[in-house]
């Protein structure tokens, strides 16, 4: 079904600017609201016919109430044209309507990038920009009802006057009751929580009842997450938001939390969760290279964008050099004030330092790839331990991983850094050079030995070779120092040998940093429906 011109039978399409419907032949404008009226019978129902299209290559589907001319997918980023079939659609209850406009996104996006240093050429051209497509994502609207009771809790004051310090311990009766409205969460299985959460919140007073016509022109995603994979979540918000109501009235008092969810759900009496889908716009604008995409992503309502912008390798690597040359001419100039064992001593600082960013850039990657905090995916291995847990802290294998991997840590202490020490201390000589290179021996052990731990759920384990060359570097370094030898090359092949250390820690953060705002392109032939999301 078209939504055709009253007057010529012509396409018409969502206005913006205007908020109304517009015939892109002959012009004519028409309310929404009149639309829906003039087509009572459908918009009374319980479904509206759409035109549904399933891209050919990654198996996305999209929903429009109009045939329109495809030949891009906003998921996949492939240019291939998508099979379409009429189909019927559960109608949402409600929608937000595009606020925010295609060049109002392509402006936003063009001048974030200004501020953005190595940013790969094809972001910024014309072309890649006027793939921006207008998506309205389906979010599920969460309510609680909580009961009219009365509620006892404990609660405490704590304040310091004059010269002492006082803690009050208090009794509450508070009269609770009423609805918690308006939750939202990400419906789509194929929009990852993350960036819904970076481009949130949508602003409900352009919340309107849901009619085709806003859809006139754009696409909408199906529900395909189930809204139980939500309750955890909104219920303790809501829990939380009776604490704080309660905290409020009382004054300054703090109100007792009890550990136990069971407990808290018992005092405040959440009866069952109730669920409805609405419609949110979202500029979508997909980059792909290989086998990854990158999403930039914009709120069409409000402008907030979330923006996935790798490094482009070959423009780093030139203003690197730059960098160097101008670095080498400067300590060639100074060589008459800088000695050997500084520069060792600077390298070695410069290694731990790119170490701490590799090693923080991994903990990154472990969220991201393991969908730690997408709830809506149900292929996540995390998420599936999570659900049968039933909840919990979804990091929680990352510091087992670390724990368990402290007595390797343990282990290559001693194998390393303890003959450095010990040789250090027989040969008696003492220098602050020496004890800064151990202190960075010692840091660096610790950040390789976290950097494998985190490594064991990772896909990609490159980060081993950077995370071993650097405690040789330095324990090589430490036993230089050590033995105190006349000649200076000793010195300059510590601070070569940190530096290339350094490299190999950069060379490796810049891969995974890329790898981090990509994802692989997605698959969606065999994914679950809204029914069979919570298996």
């Amino acid at each position: 079904m078209a939504i055709q011109c009253p007057r010529c039978g012509g396409r018409m399409v969502f206005d913006i600017p205007h908020q109304y419907l517009q015939c892109t032949y002959c012009g004519t404008t028409m309310p929404v609201e009149t639309y829906g009226q003039n087509n009572a019978a459908q918009y009374s129902s319980d479904t509206y016919n759409a035109n549904l299209y399933t891209c050919r290559s990654c198996g996305a589907e999209l929903v429009a109430p109009d045939e329109q001319t495809v030949a891009y997918c906003a998921y996949c980023g492939g240019e291939a044209f998508l099979n379409q079939k009429n189909t019927p659609m559960t109608r949402p209850q409600r929608i937000i309507p595009f606020r925010k406009s295609k060049d109002n996104a392509k402006t936003y996006f063009a001048n974030s990038l200004k501020k953005k240093l190595y940013v790969p050429k094809e972001l910024k051209s014309a072309e890649f920009l006027d793939t921006f497509h207008g998506i309205y994502l389906p979010y599920w609207n969460i309510d609680a009802r909580v009961p009219d009771h009365e509620i006892m809790l404990t609660g405490t004051r704590s304040y310091t006057q004059g010269k002492y310090d006082y803690k009050e311990d208090y009794e509450i009766e508070a009269d609770i009751g009423g609805t918690v409205s308006g939750l939202a969460y990400d419906a789509s299985a194929a929009f990852d929580d993350t960036i819904a959460n970076e481009i949130a919140p949508f602003e409900r007073k352009d919340e309107r009842s849901f009619s085709e016509g806003y859809l006139a022109g754009f696409y909408s995603d199906k529900p395909t997450a189930s809204p139980e994979l939500y309750y955890d979540e909104a219920g303790q918000v809501v829990i939380e938001s009776v604490y704080k109501d309660v905290e409020r009235g009382a004054g300054k008092v703090s109100v007792t939390r009890s550990e136990s969810e069971e407990v808290r759900r018992s005092q405040i009496g959440m009866t069952d969760l109730r669920s409805s889908i609405s419609l949110f716009p979202v500029w979508f604008l997909t980059w792909r290279r290989g086998d990854r995409v990158a999403y930039s992503v914009m709120n069409g309502q409000t402008g907030k964008m979330a923006m996935d912008i790798p490094v482009d390798k070959k423009k780093f690597f030139a203003v690197s050099v730059l960098a160097a040359a101008a670095l080498f001419f400067l300590l060639t100039w100074l060589s008459g004030f800088i000695i050997p064992k500084t520069a060792a001593v600077i390298s070695a600082v410069f290694l731990v330092i790119s170490s701490f960013t590799l090693s923080g850039e991994l903990k990154q990657i472990y969220i991201k790839e393991n969908h730690v905090y997408d709830y809506g995916d149900t292929t996540s291995n995390v998420q599936k331990k999570r659900r049968k847990a039933g909840g919990g802290n979804v990091l929680g294998q990352v510091g087992k991983n670390v724990k368990l991997s402290n007595v390797l840590m343990i282990v290559i202490f001693c194998v390393c850094a303890f003959p450095s020490i010990i040789f250090s201390v027989l040969t008696g000589v003492v220098g602050s050079g020496k004890f800064m290179l151990l202190a960075a021996l010692a840091v660096q052990l610790f950040l390789s030995i976290k950097t494998m731990a985190r490594l064991r759920g990772i896909a990609r384990k490159t980060a081993i070779i950077p995370a071993i060359l650097a405690p040789l570097v330095l324990t090589a370094g430490v036993l230089i120092f050590a033995s105190n030898p006349a000649a200076d090359y000793w010195y300059y092949g510590t601070a070569i040998g940190c530096l290339i250390a350094m490299v190999a820690n950069c060379l490796s953060a810049i891969n995974y940093f890329n790898y981090l705002t990509t994802r692989p392109v997605p698959n969606f032939f065999r994914r679950e429906g809204a029914n069979n999301a919570a298996d």
